[in-house]
């Protein structure tokens, strides 16, 4: 189930991923905190530990920020390319999330999305 798709901006990609905060019923750990690490699955099933933080006073503007950054360097990631957050459904390893990025490239005059991972 797709949790949140989203081009990623220059915050984004240097500092911190904004996230929607209608995205919070996925991440039911918060259950009175602020704060919680999300264990994230990319394509190539290589294990990420986003750390996922709330304002703690009315307008909630959650965002990754702790392991965030080393996702975007190592994959080599940048404006404009598209992330795609969502639930995992009969995970084993207890991992509950996956990730997915696409980049448009133009291919034969036409744009188009492809896996970047």
């Amino acid at each position: 189930m797709e949790v949140f798709i989203k081009r990623l901006t220059q915050t984004d990609t240097n500092k911190r991923l904004a996230i929607p905060t209608n995205s919070l019923v996925y991440f039911p750990g918060f259950r009175g905190n602020h704060s919680v690490e999300l264990k994230v699955k990319d394509k190539s099933h290589r294990l990420w530990t986003f750390h996922c933080s709330i304002r703690k006073k009315r307008y909630l503007k959650p965002v990754f920020s702790s392991g965030w950054l080393e996702f975007i360097r190592s994959n080599n990631l940048r404006i404009g390319d598209k992330v795609s957050f969502r639930l995992e459904q009969g995970h084993v390893s207890g991992v509950e999330y996956g990730i997915a990025v696409q980049r448009k490239i133009r291919l034969l005059g036409k744009d188009v999305w492809a896996d970047v991972l």
